[in-house]
């Protein structure tokens, strides 16, 4: 759905806020509704933590590592950063002169914020371990049972690089219902003709939409997923002017939480003009803040000139080294299009800028200092700042610390 670049508009004293549309077969946009505010957009998101076991393990760099200081902490969590998952089994009637695993059907797992909680000599063979990890598991829920020749590869997180294998997982697979989608409320909504025709005639399975968010100018600014336009009730809104308030049975499944809301405001303001305007807020805003930037169709044009400044006052953590070398490269608001998994081992090498140039980064030892202990790389060694320094050289962009 191509949506960016639409300026979007209403004849209305009322700022508009959020579009819902939708897009048919041929391509064609169908606007459903235009409203100036949305009530239980911002939700708190549920824990979803899980414990698994991964039996028989045989790390290596990081994840290792973090097994070795398990055990010399007896018991205390050690946070792993970023998991992934990978299994793999072999399909009948696979090449038996080549590589059987290159006939695999796998499925793919992520746990985020993940912690390893405890850690010893495996039941199945005490050359190896037994790592049992607390986080959020992103993956398939269905329940397969594997072949005793299965292998179970660890990454680095979605992406990233090789951090060993292990024989089974235990506790992966299950019931695992997605988040509940509470329900939400449209506020002074002026209905498209398709709508009205749903309101009249209301179906009990409701028309996939995509809810944008757009600023004063009348631009995109996000979007959130699809979600299911199901009204189970509508009333004239407080707002007047024949607009009407909707009450919808579902909202986006994955919601921004509202911690994150102040970025949000911001942003309706319009793209920043101001540098250094991201630092006024937390690290999850910071975050947030990236997310915009990334999302915007112009945010990754380049200034001209073979210089950069980046401004690292700010740069105390990692959302934060992100805003400041966007716009430090784009401007205010502006996005590096870096391909950062890189830095946990993705193969890609990064991404080439479209013309080298310079960074003279000001304030360098604020960041290196903040994040002297954060390490993504896979072996675990090599601080955070100077794994992006190295990408950078890499890329053929020249660095200045100052």
């Amino acid at each position: 759905m191509v949506v960016e670049e639409a300026v979007w508009t209403w004849e209305r004293s009322l700022p508009l806020k959020y579009v819902l549309v939708s897009e048919e077969w041929d391509g064609e946009l169908i606007v459903w509704a235009r409203c100036a505010e949305v009530d239980g957009l911002f939700v708190e998101s549920a824990p979803r933590r899980e414990r698994v076991t991964l039996v028989g393990c045989a790390p290596t760099g990081r994840l290792l590592k973090a097994a070795v200081r398990a055990r010399h902490l007896c018991g205390e969590p050690v946070d792993l950063g970023a998991l992934g998952l990978i299994v793999d089994f072999p399909v009948p009637g696979a090449d038996p002169d080549g590589d059987p695993y290159d006939a695999y059907n796998d499925d793919h797992w992520e746990l985020l914020s993940p912690v390893l909680v405890d850690c010893g000599p495996s039941s199945i063979d005490t050359s190896l371990f037994d790592l049992v990890i607390e986080g959020e598991v992103d993956g398939p829920v269905w329940r397969r049972g594997e072949p005793a020749d299965a292998k179970w590869r660890l990454f680095n997180g979605a992406g990233g690089g090789r951090l060993g294998e292990c024989r089974r997982v235990e506790g992966l697979y299950g019931k695992r219902p997605f988040p509940a989608s509470p329900p939400m409320r449209l506020i002074g909504c002026e209905p498209g003709e398709r709508l009205l025709r749903r309101l009249v005639n209301p179906r009990g399975d409701g028309d996939p939409v995509t809810l944008l968010a757009v600023d004063r100018t009348g631009r995109v600014m996000r979007h959130q997923e699809h979600m299911p336009l199901q009204v189970v009730a509508s009333r004239p809104s407080a707002l007047g002017g024949a607009l009407v308030d909707l009450w919808l049975a579902k909202g986006p499944a994955v919601r921004p939480v509202p911690t994150v809301r102040p970025v949000w405001d911001a942003w309706f303001e319009g793209p920043p003009t101001e540098p250094g305007a991201w630092s006024a807020f937390a690290s999850e805003g910071r975050a947030e803040w990236a997310t915009f930037t990334a999302a915007r169709q112009d945010a990754g044009r380049a200034l001209p000139g073979p210089v950069r400044h980046l401004d690292g006052r700010h740069v105390t953590d990692v959302p934060g080294l992100m805003c400041a070398i966007g716009e430090a490269v784009a401007g205010p608001g502006g996005h590096y299009p870096q391909c950062w998994l890189t830095l946990r081992g993705c193969p890609c090498g990064g991404d080439l800028p479209p013309a080298p140039f310079t960074l003279v980064w000001h304030d360098a030892e604020v960041a290196q200092r903040a994040l002297a202990a954060v390490s993504v790389d896979t072996a675990g060694e090599v601080p955070y700042v100077d794994d992006v320094l190295q990408l950078l050289a890499r890329v053929g962009t020249s660095v200045e610390l100052r």
